[in-house]
């Protein structure tokens, strides 16, 4: 008997979140699950996923507490009798009113939590103090009355398991295929080229990586891929400091040829202040390419693991010194084309949507 599945996240775009679950509704295997995709506004991937044989809602709200009540009646009418019905809600605010609105229903909740613990921590105005303050206090009383809890990251189920006292499992990101290079190129005398691949969003801190390249004067070059909110801020920010020549915008590329691009860096460079499972750093180190990253408190610790295919800093000023060493050095970190493989296995998209369909069997 089929298991039906209804997945819901709040902005199914192109980000990692929206990636990783594209990546699990077109692999876990359709003659045991019947999926269901729920979403607010636009699915980026709603093509992809109708010619999986996978119905999208897109649910006209651009605030989910205003939606559960339209969600709660969609999963009512989705509710099969005689089978395993299990919904599956992504990241902490979806998660806590999915708990408050669903769980009088006939229906298993599975909460995937994608996001650092840290990032509750991290507050940008009075009023994402106050929000932030608020899920605190409903994770409390919400996560444990859910089925399954599962996070991306061992970091995160640590952190979430200690200070709520739950049990997380962890699952990786879907998120490694194969390895694309053979040798690590080395640093030459010319420019030395640093990568950013990333949504331009307050949170991801490019604007200090800008920053720290405006007082660096060496022949350096830093290209940065992707579009958001900052764009014109990071451009303008960019003119004003008359770094035109030293900083390129290559705006959003196919994620499916992403690795192209990234086999031009020498170095990927991941600036987040928080973030849950990066799949561009996995994408990086796959190509080859070395990476510095902020400590951002969830898989960045997975996947740079005791430092040997990157550094993590943790502020401005280290992320301008190690910039500065690089360039004075012309070295760059010596990647092992078999231990690299062995390490990234980790997160392989088959292995992982393996894990997900034996825990949902298992509940």
């Amino acid at each position: 008997m089929k298991i039906n599945l209804i997945i819901f996240i709040s902005e199914f775009n192109l980000g990692g979140a929206g990636n990783s679950l594209f990546k699990l509704c077109k692999n876990l295997p359709k003659k045991k699950f019947s999926i269901t995709v729920l979403c607010l506004n636009k699915c980026f991937y709603k093509s992809k996923l109708n010619e999986l044989g996978i119905k999208v809602f897109e649910i006209r709200s651009d605030k989910t507490f205003f939606a559960m009540p339209k969600i709660k009646k969609i999963v009512e009418n989705l509710i099969k009798k005689k089978q395993k019905n299990i919904f599956l809600s992504n990241i902490h605010f979806s998660n806590v009113l999915s708990v408050l609105f669903l769980r009088s229903l006939n229906i298993k909740i599975v909460l995937v939590e994608r996001t650092p613990f840290e990032e509750l921590f991290i507050y940008y105005n009075f009023l994402d103090f106050i929000k932030k303050n608020i899920i605190k206090i409903l994770i409390k009383f919400t996560f444990y009355k859910a089925d399954l809890c599962i996070s991306n990251s061992k970091y995160i189920s640590e952190k979430y398991n200690k200070f709520y006292n739950l049990k997380f499992k962890t699952i990786h990101a879907p998120s490694f295929k194969k390895l694309y290079f053979n040798k690590q190129k080395k640093l030459t005398k010319k420019e030395i080229c640093f990568g950013i691949v990333s949504r331009l969003s307050r949170e991801k801190k490019i604007e200090d990586v800008i920053q720290v390249f405006s007082k660096i004067n060496k022949n350096i070059i830093l290209k940065i891929v992707g579009d958001g909110p900052e764009e014109k801020k990071l451009k303008y920010l960019t003119k004003r400091l008359r770094l035109e020549k030293k900083i390129k915008f290559l705006g959003r590329h196919d994620p499916d040829k992403i690795k192209f691009t990234m086999k031009k860096f020498d170095y990927f460079i991941n600036s987040s202040d928080f973030e849950g499972f990066p799949n561009s750093v996995v994408e990086a180190l796959s190509v080859g390419i070395p990476v510095i990253a902020k400590q951002s408190h969830g898989g960045i610790n997975d996947m740079i693991k005791n430092k040997n295919y990157g550094i993590i800093y943790n502020n401005y000023s280290e992320l301008k010194t190690i910039i500065c060493n690089i360039v004075e050095k012309k070295s760059s970190f010596k990647l092992n084309k078999k231990d690299l493989f062995i390490h990234l296995s980790n997160f392989n998209e088959e292995k992982s949507v393996s894990n997900y369909q034996k825990y949902l069997e298992k509940i």
